[in-house]
C-alpha cells in the first residue's frame, strides 16, 4: 500500500504487496554528458505487448516477462490518476539481462552514467533497466518496482517536459512515493540527529540522499495539501510559493516537523 512505510529490510509497494528495498539505483533523466563507455555486440530482444507497455526482452525474462508486464499494468492506471494525467501513448520497456548490455545500451544514448545506475527513462515512452530476474542485482520484486519508478518518471514528463531532475528533489520524490518506496526515517541517523538536508543538497546528482528521504517529502505533500499538489508541483516545476505559498526554508521546517511528529525522531 502507497504511503506505508518500510523499515530497513521491507519495502512497501502499492496497491499489490511486493517485498523488499535495494540502495540508490536510479538515475532517470533525458540526457547529459557525451557519449562514452562500453560497447559490445547488441543482443538480441524479444517482444511482449501489453494493453499499454512493450517489453523487450532475453530469455532471463522469457518465464516471467508476462506476469511482469501484469504487474506494471495494473500500477499505471493509479499512477496516472494521482498525477492528472487522463491517457498516455504506450511505453517501451527494454529488460537488460546484465550490467554490461545495459550500459553498452544507454550510454550513446543519454551520456555517462553513474556506476550505481541501474534504470533510467530516455524520454516519457521509453524504459531502460536491469532485468528484474538478475539475482545479483535484486530480488524480482524489488526488480519490478524499479520498473514502475521509471514509468513514475515517464508520466512526470507527460505532465511537464521540463520536469526530468529539474528540480531533482521533486522529480524523484514522485517517482519514489508512486512506488511506494518510503524509508523509515528513523533508520536515517542525519534525521535521527534533526539534521534535514536542504533542497539544494538533494538537487546534487551526486548526493544519493534524496533516494533515502523523497518518498517522505511526497508522503507530507499529499497528506498536508492532497495529491493535487503534488501535481500541481510538477506542472509549476516544482515552484514552493506558486503552488503552497512557501519558500524552500520553510517548506524543509514544515517537512521535518512532520517527520518529527508522525515518526517519532
Amino acid at each position: 500500500m502507497r504511503g506505508a512505510v518500510a523499515d530497513s529490510g521491507t519495502l512497501a509497494f502499492r496497491p499489490r504487496a511486493v517485498a523488499g528495498w535495494w540502495a540508490l539505483v536510479f538515475l532517470a533523466g533525458c540526457g547529459g554528458g557525451s557519449p562514452s563507455g562500453p560497447t559490445s555486440t547488441p543482443i538480441p530482444f524479444t517482444s511482449h505487448s501489453s494493453p499499454h507497455f512493450t517489453f523487450r526482452y532475453t530469455q532471463i525474462d522469457a518465464a516471467s516477462v508476462a506476469a511482469t508486464a501484469e504487474e506494471v499494468e495494473a500500477q499505471r492506471g493509479p499512477i496516472l490518476g494521482d498525477l492528472g494525467l487522463g491517457e498516455m501513448p504506450a511505453v517501451t520497456v527494454t529488460l537488460y539481462p546484465d550490467r554490461e548490455s545495459f550500459r553498452a545500451a544507454v550510454v550513446p544514448l543519454v551520456g555517462s552514467v553513474p556506476s550505481f545506475a541501474s534504470g533510467l527513462v530516455n524520454g516519457p515512452s521509453e524504459i531502460h533497466v536491469l532485468s528484474p530476474n538478475l539475482a545479483s542485482q535484486w530480488s524480482y520484486a524489488n526488480g519490478l518496482v524499479a520498473i514502475v519508478h521509471e514509468f513514475a518518471h515517464c508520466v512526470s514528463l507527460r505532465v511537464n517536459p521540463a520536469i526530468a531532475n529539474n528540480p531533482r528533489w521533486l522529480w524523484e520524490a514522485v517517482a519514489l512515493y508512486e512506488a511506494g518506496q518510503i524509508v523509515d526515517p528513523g533508520s536515517l541517523p542525519y534525521l535521527r540527529a534533526h539534521q534535514p538536508p536542504t533542497l539544494a543538497d538533494l538537487d546534487r546528482i551526486e548526493n544519493t540522499a534524496i533516494y533515502e528521504v523523497g518518498g517522505v517529502i511526497a508522503e507530507f505533500i499529499v497528506e498536508t495539501w492532497g495529491r493535487g499538489a503534488l501535481r500541481a508541483l510538477v506542472v509549476a516545476g516544482g515552484s514552493l510559493e506558486t503552488v503552497l505559498g512557501l519558500d524552500e526554508t520553510e517548506f524543509v521546517a514544515l517537512w521535518f516537523d512532520y517527520v518529527r511528529r508522525r515518526y517519532g525522531i
